[in-house]
């Protein structure tokens, strides 16, 4: 009769401990599923800035150049067949440089240091460029201010690109913690189960 009920008892801790392994490892997936859908985001989010950045750096620069060669060639630099980009062109140098700013601007998270500071920059870089439209001056200081910008989005995509290779933090715990976790508690049990046997 003892024999018995040890037996029963051992078979309802299986049981139990089973579920648990099982409820364990659907959570686990659940979580590594969720987060690799959130990696894949977050990579679409970085291609998305790195293409909007790139963008509003050669728009910028180009519309800069541009400017520039107006205010030293004068009004009659099409006459002199210079300047090879129209007023048309240049208009939608300055849209697109616009427009990809505002683009950035709304990827960009409000709550990040490094966010802040890039956009700070970006912003810095308009400035510079509408401060040379108003004092009819060279590009020097606005080609700085886009270079400045430039170098300081590299670091902050690398960063960004990192964060998604080593994955979120709930990915990071099961990948790290409950998957083996639930191995140590499955090898536990089988040593208890063989154990139990090896009594009886």
């Amino acid at each position: 009769m003892t024999t018995e009920l040890l037996a029963q008892s051992i078979a309802a801790i299986a049981t139990l401990v089973a579920a648990l392994i099982t409820a364990a490892i659907s959570f686990v997936n659940l979580t590594l599923t969720k987060e690799l859908k959130t990696s894949e985001f977050r990579q679409a989010w970085i291609d998305g800035l790195r293409e909007d950045l790139a963008g509003f750096f050669g728009a910028a620069r180009a519309f800069a150049r541009a400017v520039e060669a107006t205010h030293v060639l004068g009004a009659d630099y099409k006459e002199k067949g210079i300047l090879l980009l129209s007023d048309e062109k240049v208009s939608n140098l300055r849209y697109q440089a616009a427009e990809t700013f505002s683009k950035i601007k709304l990827r960009l998270n409000p709550d990040e240091t490094e966010h802040i500071e890039l956009l700070r920059l970006l912003k810095r870089a308009i400035d510079e460029q509408n401060a040379m439209l108003g004092n009819k001056s060279d590009a020097a200081s606005t080609l700085a201010a886009i270079d400045a910008a430039n170098e300081y989005a590299r670091p902050v995509l690398k960063k960004e690109w990192r964060r998604v290779k080593e994955g979120e933090l709930p990915f990071r715990i099961a990948r790290n913690w409950l998957a083996p976790a639930i191995f140590l508690i499955s090898v536990a049990l089988i040593v208890f189960i063989w154990i139990g046997k090896f009594r009886i």
